[in-house]
């Protein structure tokens, strides 16, 4: 099989055996078929293009080895591990976000039946107690948008973007498109979902995972681990408890309260840097306009996105974070009392607004006193400087805050359900990271002619990762509880929802490699 590069496709134009045929000069009938790798948009320039990457069946492959952007391989495929029929024994998925779902998938896949504990609502249940908190300000503690099935995941942009390179990444991909996700998704080059297919796909895998014989009971947080001799033999939650030997850890970022019992029990956990900020909210024909020129608002092109970074002369990096075209800024707390907000957008995209978290480095200096945990205080303290009653947000146009003046009125209209209060957002954060912040926004308001005029600023953005690592062996077990697999976003291995979902799989070959260990 031949793998052809850089096949440019003019805006307005499609794909074809004839586009290949020229590209490596054939006869469109010598090709018997092809499949898109990768699809990329070329915004430079006057000139917008597409290019892509294919594999092509092509008569005598050998004759087009010579041309350049071309080569002779076949396209990799994840193979699942060999089913483990030998074993009672079924291990325990702790959370059911990206990481959970993907390990108690594969686990399903080979014979394994997992148990799935997650402390939130089914995704149903789910999206009604988050609609009423946007409406309401009803806020479940124990069903929001950080913890429930799913995971913060499925209220959010969805962005299938990564930077690992992994081939267990296909087999990702796969499983949405074969839950409900358009096939698209496979060679997109930032591909997303949206909120509202993913609740689709949220409850199709759910479906899957127990068709496959494994369980999921929801409204059962995990309290604390059963051990034995630092050994795992199973788990106590409110509803009762359940054993194994094996436990996935997949909690989330979010679940500081997992932690702090968990660290009492000897598990170990160390600090990691992290970052806070704001979310800033432009109009997406501004952004528009900046990425695709006199090209902006050709359907095929869809709203713009964009990432950005930034040096400052405070040694902090600011750069842009799950930035949402057509999205809104939603609030994403998990406790009465603090604020974080997040950006979530719907399949089409279709928002008037783009938002994005724009983020400042904390390093480790600015939280530790000498707790694994002083991360998770340092967030929950910036968390409580952000809450206002009935948790509208503190919001300030950005030229304001550049300008240290508060504004009156929104330069434009926020799309955050709960209204927003205008302050100096300049006492939410230390002076060091406001003087970063300012610089970067300074920065990226000369790459983007008007984001530092025509932009408004939400806060408080700090749930971006976790502020902890749960240090595991090259086996994937925790190197203090034998048995406990640390997994995902949550324990520190991962950013998104395709990398979290990437360390689920690798954690379920990890245990199933055990299980069969200790089968022989």
């Amino acid at each position: 099989m031949l793998k052809i590069h850089q096949i440019q496709v003019p805006l307005g134009k499609t794909l074809t055996l004839e586009t290949i045929a020229r590209k490596i000069h054939c006869m469109p009938g010598d090709i018997a078929s092809f499949e898109i790798d990768r699809e990329s948009l070329d915004a430079r320039g006057d000139h917008l293009h597409f290019t892509y990457t294919v594999y092509a069946k092509v008569k005598n492959e050998n004759h087009y080895l010579k041309q350049k952007d071309v080569t002779q391989e076949d396209k990799e495929v994840y193979v699942l591990p060999e089913a483990l029929t030998d074993s009672n024994e079924r291990p325990i998925v702790v959370g059911f976000g990206p990481a959970g779902m993907y390990c108690a998938l594969l686990l399903a896949e080979c014979g394994c039946k997992p148990i799935v504990l997650e402390r939130g609502s089914a995704v149903e249940e789910r999206a009604k107690e988050i609609d009423a908190f946007f409406q309401q300000g009803i806020l479940n503690e124990e069903s929001n948008v950080q913890f429930g099935e799913g995971g913060a995941g499925t209220f959010s942009d969805g962005k299938l973007t990564t930077r690992i390179k992994n081939i267990r990444i296909s087999k990702v991909l796969e499983e949405f498109v074969e839950a409900g996700a358009d096939s698209a998704i496979l060679y997109q080059h930032r591909p997303h979902l949206g909120t509202d297919v993913l609740r689709t796909i949220v409850k199709n895998i759910r479906t899957k995972v127990l068709s496959l014989g494994g369980e999921i009971h929801f409204h059962t947080r995990m309290d604390s681990l059963l051990l034995e001799n630092h050994q795992v033999i199973g788990v106590h939650t409110a509803q009762g408890d359940f054993y194994s030997h094996h436990v996935i850890l997949c909690a989330g970022h979010s679940a500081s309260d997992t932690y702090a019992a968990l660290l009492d029990q000897g598990v170990a956990i160390e600090q990691k840097d992290f970052a806070a900020g704001v979310r800033v909210e432009h109009p997406q024909a501004l952004i528009d306009q900046s990425t695709y020129g006199r090209y902006a608002g050709q359907p095929q092109l869809g709203p713009a996105s964009y990432q950005l970074t930034a040096k400052t002369k405070v040694n902090r990096g600011v750069y842009s974070f799950c930035m949402c075209p057509g999205g809104v800024v939603i609030p994403s707390p998990t406790h009465e009392g603090t604020l974080a907000v997040n950006g979530m957008s719907y399949s089409k995209r279709d928002g008037a607004n783009a938002n994005s978290a724009i983020l400042v480095q904390i390093p480790r200096k600015d939280f530790d006193h000498g707790h694994p945990l002083d991360g998770f205080a340092f967030q929950q303290e910036l968390e409580k400087r952000a809450y206002r009653p009935g948790y509208q947000a503190p919001a300030q146009n950005i030229a304001d805050y550049l300008s240290h003046t508060t504004s009156t009125e929104p330069v434009i209209a926020s799309s955050y359900p709960r209204g927003i209060l205008m302050e100096d957002m300049h006492a939410l954060f230390s002076s060091e990271v406001n003087a970063a912040l300012e610089e970067g926004l300074h920065t990226f308001g000369h790459r983007i002619p008007g984001f530092d005029v025509k932009g408004i600023m939400v806060g408080m953005e700090s749930r971006s990762s976790s502020p902890i690592r749960l240090t595991r062996d090259d086996h994937g077990s925790s190197l203090s509880i034998t048995g406990l697999y640390p997994c995902g976003e949550g324990a520190g291995y991962a950013g998104g929802i395709v990398s979290s979902a990437v360390d689920g799989i690798k954690q379920a070959e990890n245990v199933i490699q055990d299980m069969k260990t200790n089968c022989q």
